[in-house]
C-alpha cells in the first residue's frame, strides 16, 4: 500500500449504550476507538424511497492500514469523517495484514 494516497483522517466510533433502573436499553456517548488515515475508494450513490421518505445511499470503501486496532473493528462500529457518518457494512482483510477495507454506507435523508 502507498502511504501517500492515505490523505483522509477518520474515526472509528463504538456505539455504547446503557440501562436505566428500569433496566431500559438506552444509547450514551460513543467510544473513540481509533483515529487513523484512510484512502478513499469505490464512492457511489443510488437513491431510494424508504418508508415515503427520498433518501440518497452513498457506499464508500475506505482503506487503512493494518494495526491491532483496526483488525478487531467490526460491523457494530461506525466511522466518522467529518460532520458525516458512515454505518460499516463490512470489514476485508487485504493482504497478510497489511491494510484493512471498511466497507460503508452513508444514508442521507431529505
Amino acid at each position: 500500500m502507498n502511504i501517500g494516497f492515505l490523505d483522509r483522517r477518520i474515526v472509528i466510533m463504538e456505539p455504547a449504550s446503557g440501562r436505566n433502573v428500569y433496566g431500559e436499553v438506552y444509547e450514551s456517548t460513543p467510544v473513540v476507538v481509533a483515529t487513523v488515515w484512510a484512502a478513499l475508494d469505490n464512492k457511489s450513490a443510488s437513491g431510494a424511497v424508504i418508508q415515503e421518505q427520498e433518501s440518497t445511499i452513498n457506499r464508500v470503501t475506505w482503506r487503512v492500514r493494518s494495526s491491532s486496532v483496526t483488525r478487531g473493528v467490526t460491523p457494530k462500529y461506525y466511522i466518522r469523517y467529518g460532520s458525516e457518518k458512515y454505518n460499516i457494512l463490512a470489514v476485508q482483510e487485504v493482504g497478510r495484514k497489511a491494510e484493512i477495507h471498511f466497507i460503508t454506507e452513508r444514508v442521507i435523508s431529505e
